[in-house]
């Protein structure tokens, strides 16, 4: 292994080659998450499927507890004002806190023992992706950024064989995700600690007044973060409040083509984002808006493209795919890539606001959504149904695209 180790290291690197394999580690990350929910979708039927769909929301909330939005900092720390033991120690205690709050999540929403167990379950899975992320920003840091992306790719697809294979063979979620859970872990264990302890010391240390600082320098990133995963389980967790399973399960499906907009948004604007940073630092207020005019006309290009794509062929390929029966809801998978596509506008104008060093105004409309569809929540879901759930996530996404613009317009107004 050490002689494997050496090489990779050695090997020359190029910002070519570290995009092309970030991307495809980046992209496997996100491709995971749909056709592991499709595969328990066709391997265990709608019941099962809207059970692991509500739990792996919950998760997937509590992950955002895990990586605590400390990768942009632990990237741009050219300074090192912190070294790898602090960022690495840092997420013994994230996770710590990710697995507490996945049980009580779970509880406060009154999810079912079986829910409650496989919550805690995904938690545990997905602090192997935590962990990744730690090392993949360590990388990152020494230019290696190509390492993160091929330890990406193979521990996500070797941990998606060995759940499918185990789904197929005995039908039983808890094993299937205890063993992706342990080939996640050996593999961090094997690929990316050695490779990591040839660059520099990987030892966990606590050093608090360090922990401290950190994690005061993180919290504003990440309660965005959270709240903005929060706002978008508001409608998941009404329906499993008040809904059954198995409309969870069709939910589920139907959710995941408004994802496709910010992923594919994301190739194209996030290259441009140093840009937009530049203009804005060097008052170059033109410039500024041409590249923020270009960003949004190409989302809500795609938006429209995706629109049509889905009005057209949907239902069909989404029921085909997952073996359910989804043609009542046309008009909700229509809903739901509406609120997509301003999705992809708000992550924009998020990056805008930040550029404006304006990032408390973000966390206040975060607030102000997330209390808003809370109370919502009970009287759309049970009066409407699915129609309900999803108008009530492109009613947040939409005042929050709003709220964001009418701050960007305001304080770009106040730089004539």
């Amino acid at each position: 292994m050490n002689k494997y180790a050496d090489r990779l290291i050695s090997q020359e690197t190029s910002q070519k080659k570290d995009t092309l394999w970030y991307t495809a580690g980046s992209m496997s990350s996100a491709l995971f998450s749909m056709l592991i929910s499709l595969a328990v979708t066709r391997i265990l039927g709608a019941n099962q499927a809207g059970v692991f769909a509500i739990a792996w929301a919950a998760a997937q909330l509590m992950q955002s507890v895990g990586w605590f939005s400390m990768r942009q900092f632990q990237v741009s720390d050219v300074e090192d004002q912190f070294d790898f033991r602090d960022y690495l120690s840092s997420k013994v205690l994230t996770c710590a806190a990710m697995l507490a709050g996945g049980f009580l999540y779970a509880g406060l929403y009154g999810y079912s023992a079986q829910k409650v167990g496989l919550t805690f379950l995904l938690c545990c899975f997905m602090t192997a992706d935590v962990f990744a992320d730690v090392f993949s920003g360590f990388f990152q840091h020494k230019s290696k950024l190509h390492l993160a992306g091929k330890s990406y790719v193979v521990r996500i697809w070797t941990s998606f064989f060995v759940i499918v294979a185990i789904l197929l063979a005995c039908g039983n979620l808890i094993a299937a995700f205890t063993a992706g859970f342990g080939v996640s872990a050996l593999w961090l264990l094997g690929f990316d600690v050695p490779l990591a302890m040839k660059l520099d010391k990987v030892k966990i240390q606590f050093r608090w007044e360090q922990q401290r600082r950190l994690f005061k320098e993180c919290f504003p990133l990440f309660l965005g973060s959270f709240l903005l995963i929060f706002i978008m389980n508001v409608s998941k967790n009404g329906i499993n409040s008040y809904l059954s399973d198995e409309v969870q399960a069709c939910y589920s499906i139907i959710f995941m083509p408004s994802s496709v907009i910010n992923m594919f948004s994301m190739f194209v604007c996030v290259p441009l984002y140093g840009h937009v940073a530049v203009a804005w630092h060097q008052k170059d207020r033109g410039r500024f808006l041409k590249l923020m005019r270009n960003m949004l006309l190409y989302i809500f290009a795609l938006t429209a493209v995706v629109l049509l794509g889905g009005y057209l062929l949907g239902i069909p390929v989404l029921s085909w795919i997952s073996g359910l029966d989804l043609r009542e809801y046309k008009s909700a998978l229509m809903v739901l890539l509406a609120a997509g596509g301003l999705y992809g506008i708000i992550m924009i104008l998020n990056y805008c606001i930040t550029v404006m060093r304006k990032q408390k105004v973000i966390l206040f409309v975060y607030v102000a959504a997330a209390v808003l569809v809370q109370l919502l929540s009970k009287t759309m879901i049970v009066g409407y149904g699915v129609m309900g759930a999803v108008s009530l996530y492109l009613l947040a996404m939409a005042v929050i695209c709003l709220a964001f613009a009418a701050v960007c317009i305001y304080f770009v107004a106040l730089e004539k």
